[in-house]
């Protein structure tokens, strides 16, 4: 079909803006300027015209591909099943029409290359035309597979810290030589994951605030783990005993700050990809009693000197319906962050009750509290208070429960005075 006859035919049925014919120069520039690939088939799958940037993307000249079948630019085991799926593009009632499908393409020279194809389908003189769109989607894909590398990396990492954190229940003399060598291997994979992610700025926002949060949020807790090692090498007779368990100690409070902060970007993830699902279970009232005493006991340990943890019942009902892994996330979160802002000497009190046939868990602290114009941030990513900025921390806590929250389709209240402590409530429907 000759390319100005098939534009002219196409004017006399179309008008541009107000009502102005669009000629066939027109058309044609539309046709060939454009940066994407554009071929034209008949009903039988023959090219009857190919865009100059076509021509460049797969090696041929127009004269050489008019008048060829399209499966000439489909590596040959591709062949048979778009030729099934080409038939249908030409049916009227066909789904194909305008749908995008990624598929391999072969050019002139036998190389194949990764491309993305649009259909579009129209009727003219009784006879059906199909437009393909092509673009080579091959930077795109490596992209992608380089952003999967780097999210295992990441985790491959994290794993590494909890075996760390594991390794410092052993002796002292193992503990140290364990933590000394994972401690260069956390800076090699932190430098690393430094480089690597600026040079992906393009990658996104939320990765670039991770680089500058890790670097920050890490540099505190490894200068504890360096500085009390050291201290520990000094301390090597039986009377230094209290100073060696005083750093052993601070060792292990690094180390589950590290470990903490690490949890939350996975865990922001995780909740960016969507792959985060709840797995509710009914459970007898002694098992979340026995759940929620566990996770006070595990956050003793990370307390500041003579803070008290209270947790408190008030349960009518036997069985309730939770999912216990993400309810414990939630709990660690919030009881950290009522440790983390609290004075020492301080009571922290837990309080679990299901008065209103949901179930209701409360933190109350008394710590710095938070003023009433940025109460209503606080549920935002990497928000931090003012007079929380030189607390360490990643702003990512709150935002955390909420979402995890809405996935369960429970909620979270709170109520704060600056100086008098802050006081957090969850709301978990159905059992």
């Amino acid at each position: 079909m000759n390319f100005k006859i098939t534009f002219m035919s196409i004017t006399q049925r179309y008008k541009g803006i107000d009502g102005i014919a669009v000629d066939a120069r027109q058309c044609e520039a539309l046709f060939n300027n454009p940066i994407i690939g554009i071929l034209l088939t008949n009903q039988n799958g023959e090219i009857i015209n190919i865009n100059s940037f076509a021509e460049n993307q797969f090696g041929y000249k127009r004269k050489e591909l008019i008048g060829k079948p399209i499966e000439l630019l489909i590596p040959p085991k591709l062949d048979e099943k778009y030729k099934n799926n080409r038939q249908s593009l030409y049916h009227p009632q066909s789904g194909l029409k305008g749908k995008r499908q990624d598929l391999h393409a072969i050019r002139k020279d036998g190389s194949a290359f990764l491309a993305e194809i649009s259909f579009c389908r129209y009727k003219q003189g009784g006879k059906y035309y199909a437009i393909a769109f092509i673009v080579d989607i091959t930077i795109r894909k490596k992209r992608e597979h380089l952003l999967r590398r780097k999210k295992e990396e990441l985790e491959r990492i994290t794993d590494e810290i909890r075996q760390v954190n594991q390794a410092l229940e052993k002796k002292v003399e193992d503990r140290t030589l364990i933590l000394r060598e994972a401690l260069m291997e956390l800076e090699k994979k932190i430098t690393e994951l430094g480089i690597a992610y600026e040079k992906e700025k393009e990658l996104g926002e939320l990765k670039s605030r991770f680089v500058s949060m890790a670097s920050h949020e890490f540099r505190s807790p490894l200068s504890t783990i360096l500085s009390s090692i050291v201290l520990i090498k000094k301390y090597n007779s039986p009377v230094d005993e209290k100073n060696r368990e005083k750093h052993i100690a601070k060792i292990q409070r690094a180390v589950n700050d590290l470990t903490y902060i690490m949890d939350n970007f996975l865990s922001l993830g995780r909740l960016e990809e969507g792959s985060v699902m709840v797995n509710s279970e009914t459970i007898g009232k002694q098992d979340l009693m026995n759940d929620l005493d566990e996770i006070k006991m595990e956050m003793v340990q990370a307390s500041r000197r003579e803070q008290r943890l209270e947790l408190s019942f008030y349960l009518q009902n036997n069985l309730f319906n939770v999912d216990r892994k993400l309810l414990r996330n939630i709990m660690l979160n919030l009881i950290s962050n009522a440790i983390k802002y609290s004075p020492e000497r301080s009571v922290i009190s837990i309080h679990c009750s299901d008065e209103t046939r949901d179930l209701q868990i409360s933190v109350r602290d008394e710590g710095i509290g938070i003023s009433e114009e940025e109460q209503e941030h606080l549920f935002e990513r990497f928000f931090r208070a003012r007079n929380a900025l030189n607390i360490q921390g990643t702003g990512l806590g709150l935002h955390i429960i909420r979402r995890y929250l809405d996935l369960m389709g429970g909620d979270i209240k709170l109520t704060s005075k600056l100086n008098e402590g802050t006081l957090i409530t969850i709301c978990i429907p159905g059992y």
